[in-house]
């Protein structure tokens, strides 16, 4: 039976009554599912602690899916947030425009220059920002860069923030914040240098200077599981609401937020609804990339090949159970002690309860995919520094001995220390060997005897 739609008109008044008030003050790159289920959230319940100019504009870079569903739903959208307990459903109407970033570029840079604008976020996944992960440069061999460069309409997200940014300076408006939601390290520096980088190869020193003293770039960490919404998750909440929601997401109740704390024009209230704003973003990333990420990433190298298709399916096994709570706790976890942080018992036990959410489905398929660049900073980097205070990473290795099996033995860049030591070099020889002669669920298993 089909429902009448999602919008402001048919929203029971309880639900209506929760929603804030205010105009837009954020401009977001990045239509995804995340954003909406994660800052768009926080920066609702923000609003409501403390009410404020701070609606958001959000901009999909290239398809118009979302966006259309939004604008039919006058921008509102469900969340609903599953676990263990059952499943909880709000509605969001924090976001109060939307564009296409590419088919729409005027708007866009009217967005980012307009004077109420004083944050912008980001969601545009690693690679959406174009650059070399060694280097952390833009790409000289992405066509997108270098028609952003020529001076054409802007494709890529720096190119588009550089030329809001152009525009709000020849309007004499004051600088906003950047803020850069994605996994990556230190992504508040990465994505400065990248729009530095561009306003400098494109001769415009002016707005290099402008931006280095108007804007700021810092770093931030999320965390939260937001898989694909699936056809029945759209029948469930329809069920549930009485409406039909087209940009409906589902994600777990887990949502964290850390971010330097540096403003260059105010914020939400983000830091009153559970955000953390902090000096140092080091022992965070370091411990979201390690800990979360790091487990997500042996689970699935390991898992594949075990035939598990989610992270809940794999720490359904008692083995693979046993080796990630044994990889956190005596590697990934005690890696983190030259950050002043390790965690205890109880926080690996909240993790893996998390990761073994069985209303969730976090592919582990998805999580595999784009593995060299993603395994560096989340088992390579603790595993050099395990090394260095005398500790072999035998588990790090089997996970990284996975993803070789996994991916057909693809060439994994390594750091120079890893490269260098004898230690790791044998460590994986064994870590495939056992592989290749036991296969993982009896490698797994002997860990968990041992």
């Amino acid at each position: 039976m089909s429902r009448p739609r999602l919008s402001a008109a048919r929203l029971p008044a309880p639900l209506a009554a929760d929603l804030p008030d205010g105009g837009v003050g954020i401009v977001h790159l990045g239509l995804g599912a995340f954003h909406r289920a994660h800052q768009a959230v926080l920066t609702q319940e923000a609003m409501r602690v403390e009410p404020g100019p701070w609606g958001i504009c959000a901009a999909a870079q290239r398809g118009g899916r979302v966006r259309d569903a939004l604008a039919e739903q006058d921008h509102l959208f469900t969340v609903t947030e599953r676990d263990a307990a059952g499943e909880r459903l709000r509605v969001v109407g924090s976001v109060r425009e939307s564009l296409v970033a590419v088919a729409e570029a005027d708007r866009l840079e009217e967005a980012l220059a307009g004077p109420g604008t004083r944050v912008v976020t980001l969601t545009v996944t690693e690679a959406g920002y174009r650059h070399d992960a060694v280097t952390g440069r833009l790409r000289d061999d992405d066509p997108d860069v270098a028609a952003d460069l020529a001076g054409g309409p802007p494709l890529t997200p720096v190119g588009q923030l550089v030329a809001g940014l152009r525009r709000r300076r020849e309007r004499g408006h004051p600088g906003l914040t950047v803020i850069s939601c994605d996994n990556l390290p230190d992504n508040g520096r990465l994505v400065g240098g990248l729009v530095r980088e561009f306003c400098d190869r494109r001769g415009e020193t002016g707005l290099t200077d402008w931006v280095e003293e108007h804007v700021r770039f810092p770093s931030s960490v999320v965390d939260q599981v937001v898989p694909a919404t699936t056809d029945r998750d759209l029948a469930r909440v329809a069920e549930a609401l009485g409406l039909e929601d087209r940009a409906a997401v589902v994600g777990e109740p887990h949502r964290r937020w850390v971010v330097e704390d540096d403003f260059a024009a105010g914020r939400p209230a983000w830091d009153a609804v559970g955000a953390e704003l902090v000096a140092d973003i080091a022992p965070h990333q370091a411990a979201k990339l390690r800990l979360v990420n790091g487990t997500h990433s042996a689970l699935a190298h390991l898992g594949l090949l075990a035939g598990c298709g989610s992270t809940a399916a794999a720490l359904d096994r008692p083995e693979f159970a046993r080796y990630a709570e044994r990889l956190l706790l005596t590697e990934t976890g005690p890696s983190l002690r030259r950050f002043g942080a390790a965690p205890g018992g109880r926080e690996v036990e909240a993790l893996l309860n998390r990761l073994a959410n069985p209303r969730i489905t976090h592919r582990l398929d998805q999580i595999a995919r784009d593995a060299p660049r993603k395994l560096p900073q989340r088992l390579l980097d603790p595993a050099v520094d395990l090394l260095v205070v005398g500790a072999e990473p035998r588990l790090i290795c089997l996970a990284v001995a996975g993803f070789l099996h996994q991916q057909g033995f693809p060439a994994l860049p390594l750091p120079l220390p890893l490269r260098q030591s004898r230690v790791f070099r044998r460590l994986m020889a064994d870590a495939v060997r056992r592989i290749d002669q036991d296969g993982v669920t009896a490698t797994l298993s002997r860990i968990g005897r041992n």
